[in-house]
């Protein structure tokens, strides 16, 4: 059944076509329509697949963040892969690595109804590991050398833009702090008095503000100086203020942000262990192995060291959780 408002064909179609003028000009032009092409693929058949999972039940939004994260990763490792120099005839199988890894991920990160920061912090950390499991898998075939995997791990394409976009707000800055004084406004000028890192936190503040409903929006907001309140609510109600900021920079911010925050709800992987221990204990345990019989391996040898069978798996605690949680909401079906 198609989700309303999400057609996944136009979805992948107005990615690509975002593509081509984003391409570093050192890329070959062959290389560009392959990048253009990649992207769109693998859109589309993200987007289908997720309109053809009835299980899932995801809404427009839901859908475009799975086939988005996809598509912008796709884009930027095939970047970092063919700067890299790997054979054109590996490229599809790394790629389609990253790109499965992503789908699932995202998929159970949605599920899991992970803040937005988590879920992108989530999705990089895989994508990391999945580049260097399909590197190191390849250097196992012998296709590639210890050299060309360190060439290939080297380049960062996402980790380049942001420095780029960094570089340019700050000469925006500059370039607004040239203005004479009578000419800005008194909210501008507070802006240009106080650093780039202060308003750069802001705006990531602002992102979280937005989440909140109205009433606790404004008792957060009360705790600020009325010139950073004047700021946090103006960055709150731009439309598109994600768009505006680098991924990556606003990661950095929310770990610096989180720092100053009373501590969340601690999570281990011993505590993993024991709820799925006890999922386990408590279901059909041949109806968890069909469950889990198309996921990536390290998740069939955490879901088995916890019931029992091979040794301790080492996972990272909160990606656990959401494991855990994704099999009870299926259990729960």
């Amino acid at each position: 059944m198609p989700i309303e408002g999400f057609d996944y064909k136009e979805f992948a179609k107005s990615l690509s076509e975002q593509v081509g003028p984003a391409l570093p000009p050192d890329i070959p032009d062959a290389d560009k329509q392959y990048i253009i092409n990649i992207v769109f693929n693998f859109c589309y058949m993200a987007g289908e697949a997720i309109a053809n999972d009835t299980s899932l039940n995801f809404n427009a939004q839901q859908a475009s963040i799975v086939s988005q994260f996809i598509g912008e990763w796709a884009f930027h490792k095939s970047i970092d892969i063919i700067r890299s120099g790997i054979d054109p005839q590996f490229r599809d199988a790394i790629l389609q690595k990253i790109a499965f890894t992503i789908f699932e991920i995202a998929k159970t990160a949605i599920i899991k109804n992970l803040p937005q920061a988590d879920m992108i912090a989530v999705v990089e950390h895989h994508v990391k590991k999945a580049y260097a499991e399909a590197l190191d898998e390849l250097k196992k075939r012998g296709a590639l050398n210890e050299e060309q995997v360190k060439e290939a791990l080297s380049h960062s394409n996402i980790d380049e833009m942001a420095k780029a976009q960094a570089q340019q707000q700050i000469e925006e800055q500059q370039t607004a702090q040239s203005q004479p004084v009578q000419e800005q406004s008194q909210s501008s000028a507070y802006i240009q008095q106080t650093n780039d890192t202060k308003i750069l936190k802001l705006a990531t503040f602002a992102i979280v503000l937005r989440q909140l409903p109205p009433e606790k929006r404004q008792g957060v907001l009360s705790r600020f100086s009325p010139e950073d309140a004047a700021i946090l609510s103006d960055y709150a109600s731009m439309d598109d203020l994600e768009s505006k900021l680098d991924k990556g920079l606003v990661v950095k911010c929310l770990k610096e942000i989180k720092k100053t925050l009373p501590p969340p709800r601690k999570l281990s992987t011993s505590k993993m262990y024991d709820r799925l221990y006890k999922i386990v204990k408590n279901s059909d345990i041949s109806k968890i192995s069909n469950m889990i019989m198309k996921e990536r391996q390290v998740v069939k040898s955490f879901v088995s060291s916890a019931a029992g069978q091979g040794k301790a798996v080492e996972i990272p605690a909160r990606v656990a959780d959401i494991i855990c949680t994704h099999i009870e909401d299926k259990l729960a079906k």
